[in-house]
């Protein structure tokens, strides 16, 4: 398993007023910490989105928490996306932190949760790629519709369409919180915070509007 996070700016700010009332998770930086050790610890990575491109992207073996915290409350941005690796399929090494950029027909920002062992074999001879790599790249080669290839599989999925933010649910927790128009989807939060949805499976919020996807 991995943890993973995608939310918009004041989601964020809004997430950091609400950490202020739990001991041991007081600041961003102690919940993406936790969120790395309940799942997570063979790398992290950020992408921050806005204005329609990337505005920041880092990831690696070594990155930790506490510099994705830093980048969440520093910068400007509209979108985020934030993963915590547990390395299942592939080697640790920073080519297989996520999140992944993929340019070409589309343009997409993911990161996923789960295993999609048909998928690895075709991964390793494109390239020595994980199966969540071979995903990303096959969803923007290919041009296959989107969101619908995500109900496809089991997997957890969050990230940026051209532009359009989006959560897949499958198989892994996912959570909800959002208070107005700020919005947080993470795998985890602290026990006792309010405004907490638990979305059900195949659920896909995509631009803002929710669905049921799957086969």
């Amino acid at each position: 398993m991995c943890r993973m996070l995608l939310a918009n700016r004041s989601g964020v700010s809004r997430l950091v007023e609400r950490l202020g009332d739990f001991p041991g998770c007081k600041t961003l930086s102690a919940f993406l910490r936790g969120l790395e050790l309940r799942d997570g610890g063979n790398g992290n990575g950020v992408a921050l989105f806005g204005d329609g491109a990337v505005l920041h992207y880092e990831r690696g073996v070594d990155m930790q928490p506490e510099r994705a915290a830093a980048l969440l409350e520093g910068l400007d941005y509209e979108w985020a996306v934030f993963h915590s690796r547990e390395a299942s399929i592939g080697s640790v090494r920073d080519e297989n932190c996520h999140p992944f950029v993929i340019d070409g027909r589309h343009h997409l920002v993911m990161a996923v949760n789960g295993n999609e062992t048909q998928m690895t074999q075709l991964g390793r001879v494109t390239g020595d790629r994980t199966d969540s790599e071979f995903i990303a790249r096959m969803i923007v080669e290919m041009d296959l519709p989107f969101p619908e290839t995500l109900g496809c599989f089991c997997s957890n999925f969050v990230g940026i369409y051209d532009g359009k933010p989006f959560v897949k649910k499958g198989d892994r927790q996912m959570l909800k919180f959002q208070i107005g128009n700020d919005i947080v989807f993470a795998s985890d939060f602290p026990f006792g915070l309010a405004d907490i949805t638990k979305p059900e499976q195949n659920y896909c919020w995509f631009d803002g509007q929710e669905s049921v996807i799957g086969i």
